[in-house]
């Protein structure tokens, strides 16, 4: 007699939508982990039916993958065609002045557009005075990507993987803000960028101006 087929358990559903999803959207379990913030070991665990996600990890899962939550618990778990991109009609002015302004010892940054907070990109104008590495607690490091177009004066970027590299004005680099960096300014006088922040997560405008307002907070030395 053939038996009968275990009935699926509400972990089992989430693995299997979890396993769909990341199909369709032809990513690894390495590249969820990094979208996510969501050790692979778990999503393993969650796929396989194994572990159960708290509210939290599906937030997170959300968030990172830039769904909304209710597609774990569709009914028909198996690959279906992405839905249609909706238009949002979407967007912001940011006049001459305008802005989200937190100043810091080592960065003034002011936030363009800011009264969209839940954006995939962060765009911020930069202005840079500090000259030493001392002057930094530790180097910047957050979820995403990052472009920068140097507006004015000379800047040494520095990264925890590759030499301090100079900047001139009108020169541009594109860089993986999850690696330690920082920028400091090497002419007569402070310099400007204009630095745009990418990632999935939309919580990452708020991210960004909570660790400037920390670092603004710091006593300097």
């Amino acid at each position: 007699m053939v038996a009968e087929a275990r009935p699926l358990t509400p972990k089992d559903r989430l693995g299997r939508a979890l396993r769909a999803i990341r199909g369709r959207l032809g990513l690894t379990l390495a590249e969820v982990a990094q979208r996510t913030g969501i050790a692979v070991s778990t999503l393993s665990k969650i796929e396989n039916g194994q572990l159960s996600p708290t509210y939290d990890k599906l937030v997170q899962l959300s968030e990172g993958l830039a769904l909304d939550i209710s597609a774990f618990f569709a009914d028909d778990a198996s690959p279906a065609p992405p839905p249609l991109q909706l238009v949002t009609a979407r967007r912001s002015i940011c006049r001459r002045g305008e802005g989200l302004r937190v100043a810091t010892a080592n960065y003034d940054y002011d936030y363009l557009c800011a009264d969209l907070a839940h954006k995939a990109m962060v765009p911020i104008l930069i202005t840079i005075r500090a000259r030493s590495l001392v002057e930094f607690s530790d180097l910047s490091r957050h979820s995403g990507e990052e472009f920068l177009y140097i507006l004015r004066g000379q800047v040494e970027v520095h990264t925890e993987h590759y030499a301090p590299l100079a900047l001139q004005s009108g020169e541009a680099m594109y860089l993986d803000s999850t690696m330690g960096h920082a920028f400091l300014t090497t002419g007569a006088g402070s310099a400007q960028m204009l630095n745009v922040c990418h990632s999935p997560q939309t919580s990452l405008f708020r991210t960004l101006v909570e660790m400037a307002e920390r670092e603004g907070r710091q006593e300097p030395g």
